[in-house]
């Protein structure tokens, strides 16, 4: 029969290989959690990046395309016409951004996607504006003789045209003023929403944080048509 000393010192072996293990599997929770929230902010600062990206994409259109036809009547015709329009830039990586579904921030998850699909909404607009100039505008109006840099009248640069191209035209280049304009506006207000969250989410850690330089202009003014 085992003596008291020889229990006593079996279960304090046991308790202390219990505590050992106990131990051991805390530790590796802990760093699992630790390892899945950095890889959570990382994803979470490569979404607040490519917001402000998308934001200084068109901001640059605005500034240097649309601005200096803003309002005039003949924006429609002369609104600069692009061989290289914007480009679509890195898209959000929606597997590494689960993680705001899975803990309480789906709204935020939602207007990311939303605000991709219509960032390439306005990129397409201006691609296919630009193509209609390119290809059926500067061919037409060099048929009917017109001059480089030579001041023309818009109605004889509507009869040129002709009535289905010069609707187009207007419609794409109404569009652009409106998606562009509003894209300014709601990219800004993501990315407040995207860098709240994250902060929610991870109080003690840090995000990157961006400058808008210039405010952008809501482009609820008509466009000119």
């Amino acid at each position: 029969m085992p003596e008291w000393k020889d229990v006593l010192a079996a279960l304090a072996s046991l308790v202390a290989s219990f505590a050992g293990a106990w131990a051991a599997f805390k530790f590796q929770t802990f760093q699992k959690k630790d390892d899945e929230d950095q890889k959570a902010v990382g994803a979470g600062n490569r979404a607040i990046y490519t917001v402000f990206a998308l934001w200084n994409v068109l901001e640059q259109y605005r500034k240097e395309v649309m601005e200096p036809y803003r309002g005039k009547p003949d924006a429609w015709l002369n609104l600069a016409a692009h061989p290289a329009p914007p480009a679509k830039v890195d898209r959000f990586q929606s597997s590494d951004l689960q993680f705001l579904l899975e803990r309480g921030q789906a709204s935020v998850f939602a207007s990311l996607m939303l605000e991709e699909q219509r960032f390439n909404l306005a990129v397409d607009l201006i691609r296919s504006r630009s193509e209609l100039v390119l290809n059926a505008v500067f061919p037409k109006m060099a048929t009917a003789g017109f001059k480089v840099g030579q001041d023309q009248s818009l109605n004889d640069v509507e009869a040129a045209l002709g009535e289905d191209v010069c609707h187009q035209l207007k419609q794409i280049t109404a569009a652009i003023y409106q998606i562009v304009g509003e894209d300014l506006v709601s990219l800004r207000a993501l990315y407040t929403e995207l860098r709240t969250g994250l902060q929610t989410l991870f109080p003690q850690r840090k995000f990157v944080e961006v400058v808008f330089q210039e405010p952008a202009k809501a482009a609820n003014a008509a466009a000119a048509a």
